[in-house]
């Protein structure tokens, strides 16, 4: 390696150059020990490119990584868009120009921990990324809050570092990194032991994805796939002594909207249903068809739809305010909740309904209506304890579906019940028919 690549330079006074001729060094953003990061700009707007001192052998190793990494795709992974090497008074360094982040999760640790809900939404995307890498043999190999961002509502890992790797390592970081999101300490594990003791001040069901991605006392080492799979199905967290709900991936940088808790769920308050039933009144056609058959007498039975043709219950005339109720009983971030029909989904069956939390720029990329169809158990107390998702061409739109109709309460019975829940989602609304499946 030449003197001029072990140079260290004063990056901030390379603003205003122009990286390889084609990308101008706007703003100085950050650097680590051996690399620099500036917002540039494309063609299509702001750009991030990261400049590292490298000549010769190194320099085009570097480069034959970000090639590789550039024809990855996956929606949790850090874009790179060109990569090229430069020569500035003498230095030579190689660049790769990525997709910009609003922020990454290690600004935000400097200003706080996240919370358990926060966590969880963080450990989904992460996750999934993995386990995209390392079903091809690659591993992301740099895993740490620094290398976590937000990319408008979407989480995403940095893709410069990924590489052929050691996915081993890359479950360990997972351990470590949720470690610091929720303390803000630095965490090592290292293959088959420990440097924290912190474990042990973590919520208990934080604690068993520690333990096992790292591999401690003699674990099987979780993998991607099998953590990917553990998250979405603990939504209650029944083993763990501080349950974590299920969320959607969002930005790092907000804090998510609190949850009905399970046990608020089974003892659902009087103020509850009025407030419910207020909104119903104010709901206009169908929610109107259905008073005036509650008020016409009991003696003539409301007759039930066709199996085959379900009632909508939720259409943009009859969606209510976008809330939802914390443990607490207070407001929090919206979410789409619905008013119910007679027979099918009457309020008598259902006792809470949420629709996907769609974002306005994914609606935007639907054309026509995507149908969403989830089969879900709920057990005798009301509570959904399992709900799978039937194929479907949007994989984002499934998951929203699936995580909404988790979320739903019924009524208690006196044995399991089955439904099947069918969303209608388009561009301008999301309309939701519930069936329930006939008794055995």
């Amino acid at each position: 390696m030449s003197v001029a690549v072990r140079q260290t330079p004063d990056w901030k006074q390379w603003e205003g150059d122009l990286a390889g001729g084609e990308f101008p060094l706007e703003h100085f953003l950050g650097n680590g020990e051996r690399s620099a990061v500036f917002r540039t700009r494309l063609a299509s707007g702001c750009a991030a490119i990261k400049l590292i001192p490298a000549a010769g052998v190194q320099a085009e190793e570097l480069i034959e990584r970000w090639t590789r990494a550039q024809a990855l795709d996956n929606p949790h992974l850090i874009k790179i868009v060109r990569t090229g090497t430069w020569a500035k008074a003498g230095l030579s360094v190689a660049y790769v120009v990525m997709e910009y982040a609003d922020e990454n999760l290690g600004a935000v640790l400097r200003e706080r921990a996240l919370t358990a809900d926060e966590t969880l939404e963080m450990l989904h995307p992460v996750a999934e990324a993995l386990l995209f890498l390392h079903r091809q043999g690659l591993a992301h190999g740099r895993l740490r809050p620094s290398n976590i961002f937000a990319v408008n509502d979407t989480l995403k890992l940095s893709s410069d570092s990924v590489s052929v790797g050691d996915a081993p390592a890359d479950m360990r970081a997972v351990a470590a990194t949720t470690v610091q999101v929720l303390t803000q300490h630095a965490a090592i594990f290292s293959k088959g032991g420990s440097e924290t003791n912190q474990i042990g001040s973590l919520p208990r069901a934080f604690q068993e994805i520690v333990r096992n991605c790292s591999g401690q006392d003699g674990r099987v080492q979780w993998s991607a796939a099998y953590l990917e799979r553990w998250l979405p199905s603990r939504p209650g967290g029944e083993q763990s002594s501080a349950p974590i709900p299920a969320q959607s991936a969002r930005s790092v940088t907000q804090a998510p909207a609190t949850r009905v808790s399970r046990s608020r769920a089974r003892r659902p308050k009087l103020t509850y249903y009025a407030i419910l039933f207020a909104l119903m009144l104010v709901a206009v056609a169908t929610v109107g068809s259905l008073l005036s058959h509650r008020t016409a007498g009991s003696t003539s039975a409301a007759p039930q739809p066709s199996s085959e043709t379900p009632a909508p219950i939720a259409s943009p005339a009859t969606t209510l305010p976008k809330q939802r109720l914390s443990a607490a009983g207070k407001t929090s971030a919206p979410v789409h909740a619905a008013p119910s029909q007679p027979a099918i989904g009457s309020p008598e069956q259902i006792a809470l309904q949420v629709l996907p939390d769609i974002s306005e720029r994914a609606r935007g990329t639907i054309r026509g209506t995507v149908v969403i169809v989830i089969r879900a158990t709920v057990n005798p107390s009301g509570d959904v304890t399992d709900a799978s998702l039937q194929p479907t061409g949007s994989r984002y739109l499934g998951r929203m579906a699936l995580e909404a109709v988790r979320k739903w309460r019924f009524a208690p019975g006196n044995s399991p019940q089955e439904w099947r829940v069918r969303f209608e989602i388009t561009r301008t609304e999301t309309k939701v028919f519930p069936q329930r499946s006939p008794e055995r």
